[in-house]
């Protein structure tokens, strides 16, 4: 498991409130990439977080009930993974910038998602806990990334190849 990720979740938060679920159950999905290692959950659909073994620090989120293209890269690596959860409130941003055709569109969702006092809060300990900030244009930082990774390098199973065809 990722250092940064073990020092996050030994700072005790509750890591529901800003879509980053710890499981013991961490067994992926079909579109589970090989080799990955699940970082987290967003609670809902099956999305998850993960690194993959042989891709680097990149972390994906994994979308099962998004067709064809169900993986995608958020981060170079989990610092700021986590630094986009602190500009943005949630992982339901990063984890569907991918979907936005705009940097307004994704500022729009990010207004209209705004954090509760109490995630708020989480965010704020995991800022502190971690001693970073937030990252600054997400939308560009997530374009960016997503727009020069090869996606092509991503391993699937055989039963992705056999689901997506």
């Amino acid at each position: 498991m990722d250092s940064t990720l073990q020092k996050l979740i030994s700072l005790g938060l509750d890591l529901d409130a800003v879509g980053l679920i710890q499981r013991e159950d961490d067994e992926g999905y079909f579109c589970t990439p090989v080799g990955a290692e699940i970082l987290g959950w967003a609670g809902v659909d099956g999305i998850h977080y993960c690194q993959v073994t042989g891709l680097g620090e990149t972390v994906f989120v994994v979308d099962p009930m998004d067709g064809d293209d169900p993986v995608h890269p958020i981060a170079h690596n989990v610092t700021d993974m986590l630094r986009l959860l602190l500009a943005c409130g949630d992982m339901a941003a990063p984890a569907q910038a991918h979907m936005f055709d705009s940097k307004q569109s994704f500022e729009e969702f990010l207004i209209k998602c705004r954090p509760d006092s109490e995630t708020r809060e989480v965010l704020e300990a995991i800022g502190r806990g971690l001693d970073i900030t937030p990252m600054p244009l997400p939308y560009k930082y997530l374009k960016e990334l997503q727009d020069s990774f090869d996606m092509g390098a991503v391993p699937y199973t055989e039963e992705y190849y056999e689901v997506i065809g």
